[in-house]
């Protein structure tokens, strides 16, 4: 159990310094622009094209940064749908470890991008939804008397940051640790054989916020035990950890939409894969 718990921190602390650093950029823009209205107009002009750039990065804190953006209301469900689906992951490193697989990394890249622009864009067109979404919760660019009364952005978005990272490493512990008294062998059975359902069970593993989930369709892969199909349906469902600060900050009910949204799409585009590429 103190194993899993210190692979737990080792798997979210990285993601630190990234989600302060996003965090704080926000706060100096909006301190600079007196007007949150207009960092939100900022914001609005690079959207989900933006989302699905940004999300590539192959950084974990992408995921979560954009989630508590989204949950103060300063971009739109499209634009975090990009994020979610175009996000990168350990699979494209296991994968490009191997020479013969570099091109299935860069394919697997552009399709990820290509359809987390296209789901940006039509989320945005079909899903018309106020920004203040907050719930009585201290956020970027929070002005409370809490958050005010140290007067200094950089201890403010020290503390949001910690607050986060503290909440994921008990999450991802208890996730990793009924991950483990599963065993892999549960999740390597419910994948199957390259059927036209293998796509909807790689999507449902993808989206555990766990390492363990990615690495797990990289290697399925790699040894022909699932189909291109599921693994684009698996990696695109994976948001990283920021699901769970949807869950975190936003209610039940919302989050499971987003979350149904993002698991909509990822297997639509496996199934299309499976139907007229393998």
């Amino acid at each position: 159990m103190v194993e899993i718990l210190i692979d737990s921190i080792n798997d979210t602390i990285k993601a630190a310094p990234m989600i302060f650093v996003i965090f704080l950029l926000v706060d100096v823009f909006i301190n600079r622009m007196g007007n949150v209205d207009k960092y939100k107009d900022s914001f609005s002009k690079v959207d989900y094209f933006g989302g699905a750039i940004l999300g590539a990065i192959p950084q974990c804190g992408i995921s979560i940064a954009f989630a508590r953006l989204y949950s103060n209301g300063y971009i739109t469900l499209g634009m975090l749908v990009a994020v979610f689906i175009s996000g990168s992951d350990e699979a494209l490193i296991i994968l490009g470890a191997y020479p013969n697989m570099l091109s299935t990394v860069f394919l697997i890249l552009a399709l990820k991008i290509l359809v987390a622009i296209c789901a940006g864009f039509a989320v945005n067109k079909l899903i018309k939804e106020k920004r203040n979404r907050i719930r009585n919760s201290c956020g970027i660019g929070c002005s409370c008397p809490k958050c005010a009364a140290s007067g200094n952005i950089i201890i403010n978005n020290l503390i949001h940051t910690t607050k986060i990272m503290l909440f994921l490493i008990l999450t991802v512990f208890v996730i990793n640790l009924c991950v483990e008294r599963l065993g892999e062998d549960v999740f390597t059975s419910l994948l199957g054989k390259n059927t036209f359902l293998q796509p909807v069970y790689a999507s449902l593993i993808g989206m555990i916020p766990s390492c363990f989930s990615s690495i797990l369709l990289a290697e399925g892969y790699i040894n022909n035990a699932i189909g291109f199909g599921a693994l684009v349906a698996g990696l695109c469902a994976n948001t990283g950890y920021g699901i769970l600060i949807i869950f975190r900050r936003l209610s039940f009910k919302k989050a499971i939409k987003i979350m149904l949204i993002v698991q909509g799409i990822s297997i639509f585009i496996g199934e299309i894969i499976f139907l007229f590429w393998s």
